[in-house]
């Protein structure tokens, strides 16, 4: 009996663990889906999916392409909570593709989605000066 609770614990404790795992990023990201285009912020990455911050109504199980830092990826929205998202690939991402986003963030070259959204509004402002 015993042992048999400790299996129970053992498969349990196993439900809801990631296949892969994630990059912790928070770059700007673009969404295209049948309803529009959302600018998002890409919170963390596998290769399997992603956590999405977006700016816009997401479905869940519609179908859409995340972009950032000259990267695409096709994949279906599996949740979605408060403005935010997961993503599942409709393929794995190369390990290439982790690696120099990683390299890319670590450098300093990808702004923050923060920072993205501040040159924005800098750049409408001094066009209107």
């Amino acid at each position: 009996m015993v042992q048999a609770m400790n299996m129970v614990g053992k498969i349990g404790g196993m439900i809801g663990r990631r296949r892969n795992s994630r990059l912790r990023l928070g770059v700007p990201a673009q969404l295209i889906t049948l309803h529009g285009q959302f600018t998002a912020s890409l919170a963390d990455l596998s290769q399997s999916g992603a956590h999405l911050r977006a700016r816009g109504e997401l479905i869940r199980g519609e179908e859409l392409v995340v972009t950032w830092l000259g990267f695409e990826a096709f994949g279906t929205i599996v949740w979605t909570a408060n403005g935010e998202a997961g993503l599942e690939f409709d393929e794995p991402l190369a390990e290439t593709i982790l690696l120099h986003t990683r390299q890319q963030v670590d450098q300093g070259i990808a702004p923050s989605a923060e920072q993205a959204a501040f040159d924005g509004a800098r750049s409408w402002y001094m066009s209107y000066r």
